[in-house]
Formats: C-alpha cells, sequence, structure tokens
C-alpha cells in the first residue's frame, strides 16, 4: 500500500536584516529618494559632458569648413568616444551609488513581511506582555456577541492589545461563525501605518530602481522603453 503523499509547511520567512520601525523606513524612503535623485543629476552632468565635447567637435568641424553631414559625423564620432572613456572613469562611482541604494532596497526584506497587511502587523501587538495575556484569558470564553462588542470597543479606544487578543481567538473559530472581520479590525487599528510603511518600501525599491535604469540607460546611450513601462507601471500600482 503506497504511502500517502507527504504535505510540505510553508518555510518561515526568516531573514537576517534588521527590522526597522515605521519612522525609519520612511526616513529611509527620504533618504533613497534624494539619492536617486543625486544619481539623476550625475548622470545628467555626465551626459552633458559628452554632449558639450560632441558640439565642439562639430564646431571645430564647421570651423574647418567641412559640410554638415561631416560635421555631424565628426560629432557622432566624438561621442561616441567620449561616451566610452566617460562610462569606464565614472564606472567605480556610479556603482558605489547603485549599491547603496540597492543595499537600502534589500534591507526592507523584515519589514516587508512583517507589514504584508493590516492584519500581520496587529497580530503581534503586545506579544510578550502582560496586557496580552490579560486580554487573551478574558476573550477566550466569551460569546459572538461579546466578542464583537469589544472589537468595536477596542476600535473605539485604539487599544491594539486588545484587538490583537480578539483576532487570535476568532482565528480559532470556524470561518463562518466569526462574529466579525479580522481584516476589518485590523485595518481600523493599523491600516493607516501598514499603508504608509508598505508606501515607503515602494518607495525605495522605485528608487533603486531608477538608478539602475538611469545608469542602464546612460551606459547604452539611449532608454530601453520596456524600463519606462515597468516604471510607469510600478508608479501607477503605488498611487
Amino acid at each position: 500500500m503506497p504511502e500517502p503523499a507527504q504535505t510540505e509547511s510553508p518555510a518561515i520567512p526568516f531573514s537576517n536584516a534588521p527590522l526597522l520601525s515605521t519612522a525609519e523606513v520612511i526616513t529611509l524612503a527620504e533618504f533613497a529618494a534624494k539619492r536617486a535623485e543625486k544619481f539623476g543629476a550625475v548622470i545628467d552632468t555626465l551626459t552633458a559632458g559628452i554632449a558639450a565635447r560632441a558640439s565642439d567637435a562639430a564646431k571645430a568641424a564647421q570651423a574647418a569648413g567641412f559640410p554638415p553631414d561631416l560635421q555631424k559625423q565628426a560629432a557622432t564620432k566624438t561621442a561616441a568616444k567620449a561616451r566610452a572613456e566617460v562610462i569606464a572613469n565614472s564606472d567605480k562611482d556610479r556603482w558605489d551609488r547603485i549599491k547603496e541604494l540597492t543595499a537600502a532596497a534589500e534591507s526592507l526584506a523584515t519589514v516587508d513581511t512583517l507589514f504584508a497587511n493590516p492584519v500581520t502587523v496587529l497580530s503581534r501587538a503586545g506579544l510578550g506582555t502582560p496586557e496580552r495575556s490579560n486580554f487573551t484569558a478574558q476573550v477566550a470564553g466569551a460569546g459572538p456577541t461579546e466578542l464583537r462588542q469589544l472589537a468595536a470597543y477596542a476600535v473605539a479606544t485604539k487599544n491594539r492589545v486588545l484587538g490583537a487578543a480578539l483576532v487570535s481567538a476568532i482565528d480559532r473559530m470556524p470561518t463562518k461563525n466569526r462574529p466579525f472581520s479580522a481584516a476589518d479590525l485590523a485595518e481600523h487599528l493599523c491600516g493607516d501605518e501598514t499603508r504608509a510603511v508598505r508606501t515607503a518600501i515602494d518607495a525605495v525599491r522605485t528608487s533603486a530602481q531608477r538608478a539602475l535604469n538611469a545608469n542602464r540607460a546612460f551606459t547604452a546611450g539611449r532608454t530601453n522603453p520596456l524600463d519606462t513601462i515597468k516604471m510607469a507601471l510600478r508608479s501607477k500600482e503605488t498611487h
């Protein structure tokens, strides 16, 4: 008789990244945005330098009496040579800046998991505290009506620890018998904070991706239409 198939449990989302507070995540987003903006300014300066050298070459060809097509050819060749030189000379600085932004995005791995949604945030409120233990004991024998009233009270008093105990209590009940939605309660108690953190996470990741796209466009000498579309979609999703 064949043995029953083994069901694998989902892996715990372990991460070595530090857990940042809400304020720290928002500050990091502001920092990343400024760094990305500064990186864009660096790229603009390098690009302007290349364009200036190409323009000088065209003017020199014009002064020498060369026809317009040769002037353009001189500008194109000079621009290509200048771009290769500038890319090589700025490579380390550009990648140091990009690595700083990508490291910032990667540092949010733990925060991303723990702020996945309002229920996740609410569920850990007061963990390990006597208050959480007391509330858990008090709501253990409560009926549906009482649980619903306590949920309303938790929202009215902005008591996340009570809310967490209530979510834990109804989590053990059959879905159809739950007197209120855990998601609804969590939204009222933690929705704003969760959205603020998620917006900040998206902002940091967008800043890092913006820098990568700018660098790719600079080294290639042209913008990748696919990168532009992806950034537009990312912007639409986060607004």
